[in-house]
């Protein structure tokens, strides 16, 4: 499935090189040829930054959910999770890991189907670990959400759900 976010994000990303290149009066320097080029991502995180600055919140959603459904991007969709709770956008920041959860849940089942089919072979219970790992920094996320507010504000229902989704993935 195409995402939006990410076609808009190489729409912008072009016309940000165009700009930065007429900027330039058409000389690119050597020492910047590499930036232009097709496997550069510096233009991209220029433009995600942008996204950031301007609160382009449903985009960022939107391409991270694309983007790391399954792993990786850590380190962007937790800034972009701490964007959101800075400026008190607590259901954005839980659709951003409600985009991220499906995805690592699908491959810890997978890793566990292939640990239980394989088992004590090091590189399976590795995988599976892994995968786990990714699923529990989601949860975590969601529980410190769900948690880090005054206790009285705390909804016990959300708390015990995340407490048992968390115990659930330990115990497995």
């Amino acid at each position: 499935m195409e995402s939006k976010a990410a076609n808009t994000l190489v729409k912008e990303v072009e016309k940000l090189k165009k700009k930065a290149k007429a900027d330039l009066s058409g000389n690119l320097p050597a020492a910047l040829e590499h930036l232009f080029s097709e496997d550069s991502l510096f233009f991209d995180e220029e433009i995600l930054t942008q996204w950031r600055r301007d609160e382009r919140f449903d985009e960022l959603i939107e391409y991270v959910s694309y983007q790391y459904d399954e792993r990786g991007g850590e380190e962007f969709w937790k800034q972009v999770l701490l964007d959101l709770r800075l400026k008190k956008e607590e259901k954005k920041a839980l659709k951003l890991l409600d985009g991220l959860l499906p995805g690592r849940m699908k491959l810890l089942k997978a890793a566990k189907k292939n640990l239980d089919k394989f088992p004590g072979n090091y590189l399976s219970e590795t995988t599976y670990l892994v995968a786990k790992g990714e699923v529990l920094k989601v949860l975590y996320e969601y529980a410190f959400i769900i948690e880090n507010k005054p206790a009285e504000q705390v909804n016990k229902s959300d708390s015990e759900k995340i407490k048992k989704k968390i115990q659930k993935i330990l115990n497995e």
